[in-house]
């Protein structure tokens, strides 16, 4: 150990003696059991491959403190070094990584796909010490804002003929129609070739009387202790219904906007009434015990985006936000196993030492 790390864990030791959370979720899963997981990220691992890679734990520690700390690429070096925490949690590394890394790395895993095996090993972790989603479960989904951006002031009025699409199933010839589909189909194409923040994936939709734009970030709990079993991204226009992530066998409670669609688990969707129609009262008694189970739904999405700041995102595409929302999810688990191991509720396997 040199000199600074020994000044480090010093310091460390004495901000220790009022509390770390970051500390005690650190020890709730094995970190290190992630690592073959994540090996083939990495193509220059022979003796020609060039300049070493930082650890793959670490890239996924720094990744999961932006999350549940809303950092910035640009700003995440800087934050490590000013924070003890910070360096303790990811076991006091000889250097960290710049923010053309960080991104990279980011973006490996939305390519690759990866976010979700470490989803998945690290629930086989939870299973492992006696967690598990079996007596019920709710499904629900809410909005991660991202900025539209604008079109750009010179824009020609002129639209080229070639872009126009195809006419809609049941459109017309009018002109004023295909001209509104022209218009629409350069915005979306300028929108994912734009070189800037400006979101690429994207879209409008609206709830309440109330427009966003960006993506939806649909999840699945236990009932019974809160844990976010699965999760999923999709652009924000995307209905609730068509996303189940429901599990076999198990009943699954969900608002309105999830009747009549069918999925996997059991069905425990509320009823809606039909257009010019009441509910009778069995359902509107049915409905008031299914709002009673799945109240607990919006508690996940309140610490993401109150505790965590996760309610508005800067990446432009899918892929990445589900990379974003995965630690996001994950930082909430996390939490949630710990205010629950400290009352006792959960088993002595994740006891916190």
């Amino acid at each position: 150990m040199d000199l600074v790390n020994y000044g480090l864990r010093e310091r460390y030791e004495q901000l220790k003696k009022r509390g770390d959370r970051l500390d005690d979720i650190k020890r709730i899963i094995d970190w290190e059991s992630l690592r073959p997981l994540l090996k083939d990220l990495f193509t220059n691992d022979t003796d020609q491959g060039g300049r070493p890679n930082y650890d793959e734990i670490l890239m996924v520690k720094i990744l999961f403190l932006q999350s549940i700390y809303n950092i910035v690429d640009e700003s995440m070096e800087t934050e490590i070094y000013d924070s003890v925490r910070f360096i303790n949690f990811m076991d006091y590394p000889e250097s960290v990584p710049d923010q053309n890394t960080i991104w990279l790395f980011r973006e490996r895993l939305s390519k690759t796909g990866k976010d979700k095996t470490l989803w998945k090993d690290i629930w086989r972790q939870f299973k492992e010490k006696g967690i598990t989603v079996r007596n019920g479960t709710i499904q629900d989904a809410t909005f991660i804002t991202s900025d539209p951006g604008h079109g750009s002031k010179d824009k020609p009025d002129v639209i080229d003929p070639q872009s126009i699409p195809p006419l809609r199933e049941g459109g017309t010839d009018d002109p004023a129609d295909k001209d509104k589909q022209a218009r629409k189909a350069v915005r979306m194409e300028e929108r994912r070739n734009a070189k800037t923040r400006r979101s690429k994936d994207g879209s409008w939709t609206k709830k309440n009387s109330r427009s966003y734009f960006g993506f939806k970030l649909h999840t699945v709990q236990g009932v019974e202790n809160d844990m976010i079993a699965n999760y999923s991204v999709t652009t924000a226009s995307l209905h609730d219904s068509q996303i189940d992530l429901s599990i076999p066998g198990v009943v699954n409670y969900k608002d309105k906007a999830y009747f009549g669609v069918e999925g996997r688990g059991i069905d425990a969707a509320m009823d809606n009434a039909l257009k010019g129609y009441k509910l009778p009262i069995e359902s509107i008694r049915r409905n008031l015990r299914i709002t009673r189970k799945r109240s607990r739904g919006e508690r996940p999405y309140s610490v993401m985006k109150r505790a965590f700041r996760g309610g508005h995102t800067y990446v432009t595409t899918v892929p990445r936000v589900r990379v974003k929302a995965m630690f996001l999810c994950l930082g909430h688990n996390l939490f949630n196993l710990l205010s629950q191991t400290k009352r006792g509720k959960v088993a002595t396997a994740i006891a916190i030492s």
